[in-house]
This record gives C-alpha cells, sequence and structure tokens, in this order.
C-alpha cells in the first residue's frame, strides 16, 4: 500500500509542471479570472498580460487579487496534509480544491489517488468520468454502448434516432418532420397559423395562488397561446432577440425613442444590457436597471453563455398591475412573462419573495435559458424550467454581486402544505410533466426538487449540472436520464426529498 501511495504522490506531482501554476491571478466579482503576469497596479485598475493578450481591469470590478506564487504555496500546502495523512477523503477535498482553483490536471490526478484507496469511492469515480453498471464501474462509452446508444455528432442516441437524423430529419415535440418543413413553417406567414410544434416558455405565474383557492388555471394563460409565441408573427424569436449586428450608441438611442413612441410609453431608459419602456416610477426602473445588469453579468457565468449580447433586451413595465392585466388580456394569478424577446411584468409589487424584482430574476433566467438552449428548450421538461427560474428568482443582491440560492419562503410553505394536506405531486409523475399539464401548485415543488438534489444530496450539484447540460445538449429520453445520474430508486429519491423540505 505503501508503494502504491507513494506512486500515486509521484503522479499527483510531476502530472503537472509546477512553474504553471505560478501565475497572478484576478479574481473578478462576476466570477471570472483571469490568470496571467500582472504588469502594472494603482488605486483604479490592475493591467494584466494572459495568453489572449493585455487587460486593464478596473479596481470596482475585482473581488481580490492572487499575485505569484499565492496559488503555488496553497497548492503545496493542501498537498503536504494529504500525503502526511493520507484518506481517500483528503486526496477527494485536495481534488476538489484543484478544481475550483482551475486546477484540472492536478484534480484528476488527486481522484485517481481517491481510488487507490478507495477504489468504490462514487464520487471520485463521478468526477473520472465513471458510471455503475449492474452493480459495476464503468466508463461513460461503456454505459451508453451497453445500454444499447449510438455516437451521433458528438453524442449518444438510439439507433433509430440515428438513422433518423443521418436522413435530414428533425425531432419537434416528440415527431420526426423534415428540416425543410420545419424551416419553411418558421417563416411562413400565414392568416389563421396552424399550432405551431414549438414549445416555449409559458408565462410565469410570480403569484402562487393558496391551497384554498379554485381560481381556473386559465387565469394563468397569456392572450397568445405559450406554444405560439416563438413564432416570427407574433415576434417571437427562440435565441433571446440577439439577432443582428451590433447597435452604435446613436442606432441604439434612436431605437429607444422610436419604441417609446411607437408603445406610447412615459419612460424610456437604457442600462449596459436592457432597455426598460415604463409607465411607473423612474427611480425604481434605475434601481432595477442596476440589479438587472448585475444580473445579466451573473448569468453569463452561471449558465456559461459564450455568445455576444449584440443587441439590448427589453423589458416592459406597465404602471399598475390592472394595466399590465388590461394590455396583455393576463389575470390576477400572473406576474408576468418572458414571450423569447422581451420580458413583460408590472410596477407595484411591493417586498416579499414575489416583488416585481424577483419577476424580473425569474423570467431573465428564462431568457438565459433560450440563449444557451436555443431549440432544445423546447424539449426540455418543465419543471427543469421553471423550477430554474424559482430557483433564481430568489436570489439577493449584495454589494455588486448577486447572490443566488436564497430560500423563497412563500414557495417553501406552499410545498409543505401540498405536504401536510395530502397535495403532493410525486416525483415520478413531477419530471415527466407536460407544460399543458403544470400549475400554480408546481412551480415550489419543482424548485424545491432542485434546492434538495443541489444543497441536500452528496454530489448532487455536479449530477444536477451534468443534467442540465445534457439536457440542454438535447438528451432524447429526459426521465432514464434523471434515473441514471442520481442513481438511486425513484421512490428513495423522493422520500429523502420529503423528509429534507419538512426540516427546512
Amino acid at each position: 500500500m505503501r508503494r502504491l501511495i507513494a506512486f500515486v504522490t509521484l503522479i499527483a506531482v510531476v502530472g503537472f509542471p509546477l512553474g504553471a501554476l505560478a501565475k497572478d491571478v484576478i479574481y473578478k466579482v462576476d466570477g471570472g479570472k483571469l490568470k496571467g503576469d500582472i504588469l502594472r497596479e494603482s488605486r483604479s485598475s490592475v493591467t494584466i498580460k494572459t495568453l489572449g493578450g493585455t487587460v486593464t481591469v478596473p479596481r470596482n470590478e475585482i473581488a481580490r487579487v492572487e499575485h505569484d506564487g499565492d496559488l503555488l504555496k496553497a497548492y503545496e500546502a493542501h498537498k503536504a496534509k494529504a500525503e502526511k495523512r493520507p484518506s481517500a477523503g483528503r486526496w477527494f477535498a485536495f481534488g476538489s480544491w484543484c478544481q475550483r482553483q482551475g486546477l484540472y490536471p492536478e484534480a484528476i490526478d488527486c481522484f485517481h489517488a481517491t481510488l487507490a484507496l478507495d477504489p468504490d469511492h462514487a464520487e471520485a469515480r463521478w468526477e473520472l468520468g465513471y458510471r455503475r453498471l449492474r452493480g459495476e464501474w464503468v466508463t461513460t462509452n461503456e454505459y451508453f454502448e451497453a445500454k444499447g446508444f449510438v455516437r451521433y455528432e458528438g453524442r449518444w442516441v438510439t439507433p433509430g434516432e440515428k438513422s433518423n437524423l443521418e436522413s435530414g430529419l428533425v425531432e419537434v415535440d416528440g415527431e420526426w418532420v423534415r428540416a425543410e418543413d420545419v424551416e419553411e413553417e418558421s417563416v411562413a406567414v400565414v392568416r389563421k397559423p396552424k399550432r405551431s410544434r414549438e414549445r416555449s416558455v409559458p408565462a410565469s405565474s410570480s403569484k402562487p395562488r393558496s391551497s384554498g383557492s379554485t381560481r381556473s388555471r386559465d387565469d394563468e394563460k397569456p392572450a397568445i397561446d405559450p406554444a405560439e409565441r416563438w413564432k416570427p408573427e407574433n415576434g417571437g424569436a427562440p435565441l433571446g432577440g440577439q439577432e443582428g449586428a451590433p447597435l452604435s450608441e446613436e442606432e441604439r438611442e434612436a431605437q429607444l425613442e422610436a419604441n417609446k413612441q411607437q408603445g406610447g410609453w412615459a419612460i424610456a431608459y437604457s442600462s449596459k444590457y436592457y432597455d426598460f419602456y415604463s409607465n411607473g416610477d423612474l427611480s425604481e426602473v434605475k434601481s432595477w436597471a442596476a440589479t438587472m445588469d448585475k444580473m445579466c453579468e451573473e448569468y453569463i457565468t452561471i449558465f456559461k453563455y459564450e455568445g455576444e449580447l449584440n443587441r439590448p433586451f427589453p423589458i416592459l413595465l406597465y404602471g399598475t398591475q390592472q394595466e399590465f392585466m388590461s394590455k396583455t388580456n393576463n389575470g390576477p394569478g400572473v406576474g408576468g412573462f418572458y414571450d423569447g424577446r422581451k420580458i413583460v411584468a408590472y410596477h407595484g409589487k411591493k417586498g416579499g419573495g414575489h416583488g416585481t424584482l424577483a419577476t424580473l430574476f425569474h423570467e431573465g433566467t428564462h431568457q438565459f435559458q433560450g440563449l444557451v438552449m436555443g431549440r432544445n428548450l423546447w424539449r426540455a421538461k418543465i419543471w427543469l424550467v421553471e423550477g430554474l427560474a424559482v430557483f433564481f428568482e430568489a436570489s439577493e443582491v449584495q454589494g455588486k454581486r448577486l447572490k443566488t440560492g436564497a430560500i423563497p419562503k412563500d414557495r417553501l410553505a406552499h410545498v409543505k402544505r401540498a405536504m401536510n394536506g395530502g397535495q403532493f405531486v410525486p416525483l415520478k409523475t413531477l419530471i415527466r410533466m407536460e407544460q399543458a399539464q403544470f400549475g400554480a401548485l408546481h412551480y415550489a415543488h419543482a424548485w424545491s426538487l432542485i434546492y434538495f438534489l443541489v444543497n441536500g444530496t452528496k454530489g448532487g450539484k455536479k449530477r444536477f449540472i451534468e443534467y442540465w447540460n445534457q439536457v440542454k445538449a438535447g438528451h432524447p429520453d429526459q426521465v432514464a436520464l434523471f434515473e441514471e445520474l442520481f442513481d438511486r430508486p425513484l421512490d428513495e429519491i423522493e422520500a429523502g426529498w420529503k423528509d429534507y423540505v419538512r426540516a427546512m
């Protein structure tokens, strides 16, 4: 065993040249990192030379700076602890620390060291790409091959799906159709459009009903059927309205004024990423605009959006709930919605978990889901789409950052009432639900499930991220994917979920 540990330790030492670790690092408040050599520092900015060029970062965008050698010293200290008292837990913790620092080759070596001491360490196996199949650990390729999947353009699909894809077909809402038919349908302008196969994010209920309410779900539907919102003739755009070249300052100002006049808005106000049109209080608009810019920069990191934000995102804010209901034909159960191009809400929702800002966070989440998922957003299960939006709607502003993951107390109370009152939705039902079945009660369920998976299970956050990434890439069977990734019987997961929520 000692020889094995010595060998693994040697791998960890030589697996990556330690001199490469000795780099200056700027940690930005938006979660980004710049690695290189710091050339100049002043009270107002720091200039760093990176592989991509020389960058000057204002001080107000910097969370902290690590100078040459700081990371190396921390690495050596962690390594010494793992070597002094070797255990699977210490090597895995060391590997997780390396991951957080961006030291991925070192992290891999640490996870191999973990397995040398505990070959059945589930989290280390997971990090190295293994999956459990019939009680044995196998590689990802072996797992999918044993399940009968085949590779097509970098992803795993069934043989039937591969045959359809090679024939030029595309899958839309479970149907395989010719790609040219979808394109023709998306650009055709007809007097009475047929019901689109495409699915968009629904108008979100930002004000959940009490369990005793008898209000019809029709009150929560937008004037245009959600399935029609993405269609070009209804103003929708599946990628968040980012088509087109960037606007100059003059062009953006002219567009802002033209839209203000055309829409009859009292206020038109631009922030870094958004154009606000409002019939409410200007001071509220300015405050929300500054916060939404922080949200946007935080979401760029969280959702790993790599595109360019060429155009400002429109946000329409009616002066009151009554005006919102009158102009959009929505009922009192709707706090706002995102239609694939713009966010629509209203002033006057004060405080609590579902103020106007929470609605903007919720619909802003849908905006980024559309940006990163594209057409695969239509295929994603509704519990994931809305559960994530509720997860982020409870975000809180702390200085220059947006802190995510806060508990929305009203949503928590809602799901607890459902559990205690016999209205709890079983896990096997929730993860299979379609958009048409999804009502106000299910928002709280979806949020609490995600919160439990991320915070209440060992390694659950990494597994959830993997689930999200595969759904984003268009995984063909999201229910099977859920069962595979979380690697437990659904009734066992459900029992843990209930216990966790009751204890919150």
